[in-house]
């Protein structure tokens, strides 16, 4: 598993963070209250945020979260955009674009090749050994929520919650720009036009797993 790793004071920290900027979400017909009672019965604030790349640890994808609404409200302020972007907006997009992540993986064994000069076999690489270790695995679909792709159960578990605006709904879905294993294909460049949020959702989740979460 990933060297990267978040201490116990850490994630106590993240969830009490992440509790507190939901808890000022007042929008009408919000259920923070079940929003929070969701993310506690889940494993949110303990899971990784992907299987090997960025923030592959116990706690990742809380901290990934919170990573990206930084990076988000920093982007917001830099563009003066705070009269069109909100605060709201950028609690919500920020902490819960990748709220399909929940209950989406599990821990397992995966193994690898090790090379040495002692290996016991042998390749076009030279001699290896296979060693077992911890891995994170996606949980197979009989087993967890399906809806659609990554961005559009994101949205959708959101919207159980919180009424989006349509900023919101279309930063969710694609904040991915198009690029993800199971993003929709389209043309995101009309979309990232017309609606910044979206444009500085994505810059703001690179921003996070290609810099901020690296080891």
């Amino acid at each position: 598993m990933a060297v990267y790793s978040i201490s116990k004071a850490e994630l106590e920290s993240n969830k009490e963070k992440i509790y507190t900027l939901l808890r000022n979400i007042k929008r009408d017909g919000s259920n923070i209250e079940g929003l929070l009672k969701k993310l506690e019965e889940s494993d949110y604030f303990t899971a990784p945020a992907s299987t090997r790349f960025h923030n592959c640890c116990v706690g990742g994808l809380a901290d990934h979260s919170l990573n990206v609404y930084y990076n988000l409200k920093r982007l917001v302020e830099n563009k003066h955009l705070e009269d069109s972007i909100p605060e709201e907006s950028i609690i919500i997009c920020g902490l819960l674009h990748d709220m399909s992540k929940i209950n989406y993986y599990e821990k397992g064994i995966r193994n690898k090749k090790v090379y040495s000069e002692v290996g016991s076999k042998w390749d076009e690489l030279g001699r290896y050994d296979w060693v077992s270790e911890e891995s994170w695995n996606v949980i197979p679909e009989k087993d967890r929520f399906i809806y659609g792709n990554h961005e559009e159960t994101s949205e959708f578990m959101v919207r159980q919650f919180i009424p989006l605006k349509v900023a919101e709904s279309v930063a969710i879905l694609n904040h991915h720009a198009g690029k993800g294993n199971d993003s929709s294909g389209i043309n995101v460049s009309g979309i990232y036009h017309r609606y910044p949020l979206a444009n500085l959702l994505h810059v703001a989740d690179m921003i996070a797993t290609y810099t901020d979460e690296t080891d």
